[in-house]
């Protein structure tokens, strides 16, 4: 399938696992960096497993914070 025929029916691809969603099931992700904003289209899974990776994150940063105060 075409890239134009695509956008015009609201397919998109995941960053992630490449998988093909349409375009009210994708979740989009933006996240300002060191190198600037970036901007992912992510699947179902592939944002679950995003977002639990951040919170992981969060955690640890939050735990390095408190020991140092």
């Amino acid at each position: 399938m075409s890239e134009w025929i695509k956008k015009l029916i609201g397919i998109h691809t995941c960053f992630n696992c490449e998988n093909t969603v349409n375009k009210k099931d994708i979740y989009s992700v933006d996240i300002d960096t060191a190198d600037g904003p970036l901007h992912l289209k992510l699947c179902q899974n592939c944002a679950d497993d995003f977002d639990d990776m951040l919170k992981d994150l969060e955690e640890k940063l939050n735990g390095q914070r408190n020991n140092t105060l």
